[in-house]
C-alpha cells in the first residue's frame, strides 16, 4: 500500500465531497502533486502548507490524507488583494499544468522561495520569473542566455516564438512583427527596483504565449486571469 508523508505539502486546490469530506490537491518536494480525502467540516485554504500523511490502495488511485499540522499562509494577506491573488495564481497553475506523482523537487523549493518574496516590492516580476521556472519544468525551457541571432546578450529586447530563444534590440529590430516583446527584468539576474506594470502585463503576454502553445494549456487558470485584469485596470488608470 503506497504511502508518504507530506511536509509543508503546498495546497493547490480543494473540492467538496459531501458535508464532511473534502479532496485535496497538494504539491509535495519529494512526490509532486498528489489528491486526497480529508474528513473534515472545513478545509484549510489554498496555499496554506499541510503536514501529514498520504496513503492509497495503489499509488495512481485517490488517496486519503490524515494532517498533522496545518500553516495558514494566506491569513498574512486578507486584506491585499494583490498578494491573495499572486497566491491563488501560484496555486492554481501549478494544478493546472503538474502531473500526478511526479517529482519537481526544484520547482517546489523555488515556489516555497517565492512564497517568502511575497511582501517585497518586486513580487509581480519575481512571479513572473516563477512562471518561466514552471515552463523550463515541465518541459519548455526560454533561453536567456545570449542572442539567437548573435546579438548583443547584455540587450535582449524580443523572444522566438518558435524556439524561446531571446534576440537582441539590434538583431531583432526588423522582424520585430515575427517576434515576441521581452520585457528585461525576465532576464536580468537581480530585480532590486519595482518594475513598470506595462513591462509585467509584456511579461504575462509572453509567459501565457508559452504556456498556451507550447505547454498545451487550452485556458489559463481564472485566478490568473483576473489577477492580469487587476494589472491592466491599473495601467489605464495610472
Amino acid at each position: 500500500m503506497p504511502e508518504f508523508k507530506t511536509q509543508n505539502a503546498i495546497l493547490l486546490a480543494i473540492r467538496s465531497l459531501g458535508e464532511r469530506s473534502h479532496v485535496l490537491s497538494v504539491f509535495t518536494e519529494q512526490n509532486g502533486k498528489c489528491s486526497g480525502v480529508i474528513k473534515a467540516k472545513k478545509a484549510p485554504d489554498i496555499g496554506s502548507l499541510i503536514t501529514g500523511r498520504w496513503q492509497a490502495r495503489l499509488t495512481e488511485q485517490l488517496g486519503q490524507f490524515y494532517l498533522d499540522d496545518i500553516q495558514f499562509f494566506s491569513v498574512d494577506f486578507l486584506d491585499d488583494h494583490l498578494r491573495l491573488s499572486v497566491l491563488s495564481s501560484v496555486c492554481t497553475l501549478l494544478n493546472s499544468v503538474l502531473p500526478e506523482h511526479q517529482s519537481y523537487p526544484d520547482l517546489y523549493q523555488q515556489t516555497m522561495l517565492l512564497f517568502q518574496q511575497m511582501n517585497e516590492p518586486t513580487i509581480l516580476a519575481k512571479y513572473l520569473k516563477w512562471e518561466v521556472n514552471v515552463l523550463r519544468a515541465i518541459g519548455f525551457g526560454l533561453d536567456f542566455s545570449d542572442c539567437a541571432g548573435g546579438g548583443n546578450k547584455n540587450d535582449l529586447a524580443f523572444i522566438s516564438p518558435k524556439s524561446g530563444r531571446a534576440v537582441s534590440r539590434e538583431k531583432g529590430e526588423p522582424y520585430k512583427e515575427k517576434l515576441l516583446p521581452l520585457p528585461y527584468f525576465l532576464w536580468k539576474k537581480d530585480i532590486s527596483q519595482e518594475i513598470p506594470l506595462s513591462e509585467i502585463h509584456k511579461g504575462f503576454t509572453l509567459t501565457t504565449y508559452f504556456f498556451t502553445t507550447h505547454a498545451g494549456i487550452r485556458q489559463m487558470p481564472l485566478m490568473r486571469e483576473q489577477l492580469i485584469r487587476h494589472i491592466y485596470k491599473k495601467i489605464i488608470s495610472d
